[in-house]
């Protein structure tokens, strides 16, 4: 088993650049994207030290970050007026259920990337909020151009990477609170993560 974890990163890296390719060259790509999402949250999850304590961030950043989508699509008061399309998979209320797996992968790669300086949970939880806001940067090109979702005052507030970085943060602490070794497969997610939407956002 350890042996098959040390390919995880070369093999995440495969099929996302597989995926680069079918975003550029298929219009089929938007439509997979929440399957990657997924099954990507899934592998950094059963990849956790202590499954048993992963289970409670899990699962409070799976239904939290569905939860702050829903208000933001239902009311606007957080992030902004925005709307998800189709390709973002099955919704509930106009919200994707795979948004909260989209919010831990980024989490849990943020987080444990933050637990490698030193300081105080706080601390790298405040930096683990500004990784997130980073990688949304590059998912809102991303997003918009291939209509996953669109903003109705065609384009994005900053409000809305004001939100990012307070649940970011939030979040994080939660996930640090409950990390007993480095996740060092989230580690990885989150730079490939960072690759596959910054080529993207170059080829747009």
């Amino acid at each position: 088993m350890d042996k098959l974890i040390k390919f995880i990163p070369a093999i995440l890296i495969f099929f996302h650049l597989i995926g680069i390719g079918i975003f550029v060259y298929l219009d089929a790509a938007p439509d997979l994207s929440f399957i990657t999402i997924l099954l990507s949250a899934i592998i950094v999850f059963v990849l956790e030290s202590n499954l048993k304590k992963a289970i409670i961030p899990f699962g409070f950043i799976f239904v939290a970050g569905y939860l702050i989508e829903l208000i933001g699509v239902q009311t606007g008061l957080l992030f902004g007026e925005y709307i998800y399309h189709p390709a973002m998979g099955p919704t509930l209320f106009g919200t994707p259920l795979i948004i909260g797996a989209t919010w831990y992968g980024v989490i849990a790669g943020a987080a444990t990337i933050a637990s490698y300086v030193n300081g105080s949970k706080l601390g790298q939880s405040i930096l683990a909020g500004g990784l997130a806001v980073l990688m949304d940067l590059l998912i809102e090109q991303v997003a918009v151009h291939y209509g996953l979702w669109d903003w109705k005052i065609g384009e994005i507030p900053l409000y809305n990477y004001v939100c990012w970085f307070i649940f970011g943060a939030i979040f994080a602490y939660v996930y640090l609170r409950f990390q007993e070794e480095k996740n060092k497969t989230a580690f990885w997610l989150f730079w490939i993560w960072i690759g596959f939407f910054a080529i993207l956002t170059l080829y747009r």
